[in-house]
């Protein structure tokens, strides 16, 4: 046997005859003659002695190599099958595939055809219109929510903004569902709006607040539709305060038992709030044109018409001002009524008589004191109708004689 190719090694040049003609071919392959020249260079480092024994730990190795090899052979069965039945229907796919090419190459030519006739970018337009205004069609379904959330923290003048822009987008899209819905979701958020404005009005607001409040009530709808919006807004307003007068005035209940001082702190809440009531409508409602004269003593002391107006007892010829003076003239009257009412109840249950002049001195400065806003109701408290029961008992009427006191006191001060 000739020596292998690309060998040039002396060992292996002897070795090479004695081996079998069944291994020698397969010594040519690079790989193994690298490793057989690696093994050689293996030997040549052996002692004499242990060449010996070097055929019994190849035997060794190749039993283990074998025993490996039948170890991976048994556990990667089911891996061999898979992999084989993969490969199996693999191959029947792409057998079946080639059988398929030829009528798919016929259709390809109608297929090109077809294309070239369709539009997407036209079918996809409204999607991508959409997608590009996503941002802005989210702002839109916001808007209930975020009306809603203006209106519960107070935020009344951004709300009516926010429900005016849904309003212009109901005109400019009409039709469309989701903007009526939209719109319904917002008017219901008015809803609650307008109830929180007019619990507002009857606590203890100061004048910005009221006026703010007013103005935003203006500018519902239910105002805005109505015929005559500032004789209701001034009912409204008057209506309030009252429900606030005699909220503050309940709270005095338990001073009763102390009458004297009961009635000094009720003309005491009765002068102030009165007084605020008219100030604030004179502030909201001002006068305009010629239609508004101050209005002289009518013989109800008043300063204003204590006509007492009921609903749609107006007539056609009255203005709204008249109206929403005669508003306030009735208010003045009612709360003036309620006053003297208590008065006459709690001033028998002062044992101390010599009181009842301060008190009614008290009563004659609040008269006086609304006097300078148009609500003097001195008349109201000391009517005709007290004087004939004074003058039937032959009794000097004591309103009368506080009032000298009064007018006394006020000529001394002017002569200093």
């Amino acid at each position: 046997m000739q020596p292998l190719e690309g060998m040039a090694d002396p060992l292996l040049d002897i070795l090479v005859p004695h081996l079998p003609t069944s291994i020698a071919p397969s010594l040519t392959a690079s790989s193994r003659a690298v490793l057989l020249s690696d093994y050689i260079q293996h030997i040549r480092g052996l002692s004499v002695s242990s060449i010996s024994s070097e055929t019994a730990q190849l035997n060794a190795s190749l039993q283990n190599v074998e025993r490996s090899l039948t170890n991976l052979a048994i556990n990667s069965r089911p891996h061999l099958i898979s992999t084989s039945a993969t490969l199996e229907a693999f191959t029947d796919s792409f057998n079946s595939l080639a059988l398929s090419i030829p009528p798919l190459s016929q259709i390809i030519p109608g297929l090109k055809s077809n294309v070239s006739q369709f539009h997407p970018v036209n079918d996809r337009h409204p999607s991508a219109t959409l997608l590009s205004n996503v941002d802005k069609v989210l702002d839109i379904l916001e808007l209930p929510s975020l009306v809603l959330t203006c209106v519960r923290n107070g935020y009344y003048a951004e709300a009516l903004d926010l429900v005016g822009h849904v309003r212009r987008l109901a005109i400019r899209y009409k039709n469309v569902k989701v903007i009526e819905m939209i719109q319904a979701e917002v008017e219901d958020a008015l809803l609650e709006m307008t109830t929180l404005l007019l619990r507002l009005l009857r606590e203890n607001v100061q004048l910005p607040t009221a006026i703010k409040v007013i103005s935003y009530l203006r500018r519902l709808q239910p105002f805005q539709a109505s015929p005559n919006p500032k004789l209701e807004l001034q009912h409204i307003y008057l209506l309030s305060r009252m429900i606030h007068l005699k909220s503050q005035l309940q709270s005095l209940e338990p001073l009763k038992s102390i009458p004297e001082k009961y009635l000094k702190r009720y003309i005491e809440f009765f002068r102030e709030f009165v007084f605020a009531a008219i100030i604030g409508f004179r502030s909201i409602f001002p006068k305009d044109g010629e239609g508004d004269k101050d209005s002289s003593n009518d013989g109800s002391g008043t300063g204003v018409s204590s006509t007492q107006l009921k609903g749609s007892d107006y007539v056609d010829d009255i203005s709204v001002v008249d109206a929403g003076e005669q508003l306030l003239s009735s208010f003045i009257y009612h709360t003036t009524m309620d006053l003297k009412k208590t008065v006459k109840e709690m001033l028998p249950m002062i044992p101390d008589k010599s009181s009842y002049a301060v008190l009614y001195l008290q009563v004659i400065y609040s008269s006086q004191s609304l006097a300078r806003v148009g609500g003097e109701f001195w008349g109201i408290m000391a009517d005709e109708e007290d004087r004939k029961e004074y003058v039937a008992a032959n009794q000097t009427n004591p309103w009368v004689v506080a009032l000298e006191k009064q007018r006394d006191l006020a000529k001394k001060l002017k002569s200093y």
